[in-house]
C-alpha cells in the first residue's frame, strides 16, 4: 500500500478490487493488499485483506450505514474479485473500519476509511504440518476446573462491575470474538453495542469469575448507587 500520511494521498489511480458479502452487497477497496500473520501460540494463521474504502458515502461517521456498505463485525464473505489472486469464497470473516486523520484543507480524493477483512486460513503444528481446527466458531465452552458452561455469544463484565444499560452512556463490556489461547476462549473489550473490539488485547475466560451482563447489577440514569 502507498504511504497514506501525506497531504496528497489519492486512490483514483490505484488498483481497485471488489469483495462481495452475503446479500450480494459489494465492498470496493482501493490500493489493497493481502497479508498473512505469523502463527499465533496455538498455530493459527490469520489472513487479512486491507485497503481504502472506495464506495462509501453518507455523513462520514464510521457507523453511518451509508459509510459502511457492509456492517462492521462478523460478516459472511461470498467471494473476492482481486486481480491476480485466487478468489476467497464462502468465508466467515471479521470486518473493521478505521477512520484516519486527513489534512486540512483536505486534498485527498477519498474519505480516509482504512478497511480490514480478516479470517483464519489454517492451523499448523510445531513442524508446520496442518492440523484440524475445532474451536473457531464454537458457541459454548466448559471450564475444565469448575464445570461452568459459558455461552460464547453472551456479553460479560468483570466481577464487581455494573452493566451500563443506558444507550446514552454505554459502558465497556467483554465479548468473545473467535479468538482462543491454549484452548481457552479470549474475551475482548467492546464499547457498548459496537461490533468490533476496542483493541486486540484479549483476556482468557479463566482469568476471573466473569459475570453475564444479563445477570449483573444495572447502571442507568435512574440507578441508585446507594441502594
Amino acid at each position: 500500500m502507498r504511504t497514506w500520511n501525506t497531504p496528497d494521498h489519492r486512490i483514483a489511480d490505484a488498483e481497485h478490487g471488489t469483495l462481495v458479502f452475503e446479500g450480494d452487497v459489494e465492498l470496493v477497496l482501493a490500493d489493497w493488499q493481502v497479508t498473512e500473520d505469523a502463527p499465533d501460540a496455538d498455530g493459527r494463521v490469520y489472513a487479512s485483506i486491507r485497503g481504502w474504502l472506495a464506495n462509501s458515502g453518507g455523513s462520514g461517521r464510521v457507523r453511518d450505514p451509508y459509510t459502511q456498505p457492509v456492517e462492521d463485525g462478523r460478516a459472511r464473505l461470498l467471494r473476492t474479485e482481486l486481480r491476480g489472486l485466487k478468489s476467497v469464497t464462502g468465508q466467515d470473516v471479521h470486518l473493521s473500519y478505521h477512520a484516519v486523520g486527513r489534512p486540512y484543507p483536505n486534498t485527498w480524493d477519498h474519505p480516509g476509511y482504512l478497511t480490514t477483512v480478516s479470517w483464519m486460513v489454517r492451523r499448523i503444528d510445531e513442524h508446520g504440518y496442518e492440523i484440524p481446527e475445532t474451536e473457531i466458531g464454537r458457541t459454548t465452552w466448559t471450564h475444565p476446573d469448575t464445570g461452568r458452561v459459558f455461552d460464547l455469544t453472551e456479553t460479560f463484565i468483570e466481577p464487581g462491575e455494573c452493566y451500563y444499560d443506558d444507550p446514552a452512556r454505554p459502558g465497556m463490556v467483554w465479548r468473545h470474538y473467535d479468538r482462543w489461547s491454549g484452548g481457552v476462549p479470549l474475551l475482548h473489550r467492546f464499547h457498548g453495542d459496537e461490533k468490533t473490539p476496542t483493541d486486540n488485547h484479549g483476556r482468557r475466560l479463566t482469568d476471573c469469575e466473569w459475570v453475564e451482563a444479563a445477570h449483573a447489577p444495572k447502571f442507568s440514569a435512574t440507578f441508585d448507587r446507594t441502594a
